[in-house]
């Protein structure tokens, strides 16, 4: 694509032309890199009742189910009624 100019308005604004806009994005982050120019990445707002996946604590708990599900680590279950009663056993020990 060829480049494209912006003109910074009065408050501050600028207007990104259509060709350059990431489709659905309304959020963009903007850092100033070491060169001094300045970058624009689209964002994908999560919405609130989501937010907790996305925290570290879930993340790694995330990688640690992957990683078990690829060692083999799982156990299968007749039954919600099973599954339910293993786990009542297991937290009796």
């Amino acid at each position: 694509m060829q480049a494209k100019y912006l003109t910074l308005g009065k408050r501050n604004q600028l207007t990104l032309p259509r060709e350059v806009v990431a489709e659905g994005s309304v959020l963009y982050r903007c850092e100033r890199m070491g060169d001094g120019s300045i970058l624009l990445t689209p964002q994908v707002p999560v919405p609130a009742a989501q937010a907790y996946f996305w925290t570290r604590r879930w993340q790694d708990g995330e990688k640690k189910a992957s990683a078990d599900i690829g060692a083999g680590k799982l156990r299968k279950h007749v039954s919600a009624d099973a599954l339910s009663a293993r786990l009542d056993r297991k937290r009796r020990r």
